[in-house]
């Protein structure tokens, strides 16, 4: 009978190890797990908004910076000229390299492109792009940046990663850390 119990006991306790092994292991990299809340863009203490007012891009390079959907094919059918306006907000992290005329920013930098489909509703977004700078050698394609695509509430994440689609222009630009800044009208490339 007590040999028994000591078995029960030791299986008792393997699992225990087992649960807590399998718990930590899925928390594992848990650090780098990202979540954006919009809200917090209005928080001048964690967040600066670089452009004033909100900048047009063309609806060649909106659509590129979001899956397209049958509904934005057919707008764009409807209207050539699809319009998208950004908003850019960048954390304090990357804050002195957003404004800096040769960019590196360092582990941790956050910009958010708040994206809205008129200028008369810049304040209502239809999505946010994100770029994370992670750690030396997470993705050294593009500088080592992860990025993001936000639904309209700005909270839930669609895909966020090693973009192709978000690599594909971002490779171009290595000699500004693979950014674009084109809505920063006081620097001149």
């Amino acid at each position: 009978m007590a040999t028994q119990i000591k078995i029960g006991l030791l299986v008792v306790l393997a699992g225990i190890v087992v649960v807590v092994a399998l718990g930590a292991r899925r928390t594992e990299g848990a650090g780098n797990e990202f979540r954006f809340n919009a809200a917090q863009l209005k928080d001048k203490t964690l967040w600066t908004q670089v452009n004033a007012e909100p900048y047009f891009i063309s609806s060649h390079l909106a659509i590129q910076c979001a899956a397209p959907t049958a509904t934005d094919y057919e707008r764009e059918k409807q209207n050539p000229h699809m319009r998208m306006y950004i908003t850019v907000y960048v954390n304090r992290i990357g804050q002195k390299a957003m404004f800096s005329k040769n960019p590196k920013f360092p582990e941790g930098s956050i910009i958010v492109k708040e994206k809205s489909s008129t200028e008369a509703d810049w304040r209502k977004p239809v999505l946010y792009t994100i770029m994370r700078k992670r750690e030396a050698g997470y993705n050294p394609k593009v500088g080592d940046w992860e990025f993001s695509v936000v639904a309209a509430n700005g909270t839930d994440m669609q895909v966020t990663g090693k973009l192709e689609k978000c690599q594909l222009c971002h490779v171009e630009t290595p000699d500004r850390d693979f950014i674009f800044r084109d809505y920063l009208s006081s620097l001149n490339y």
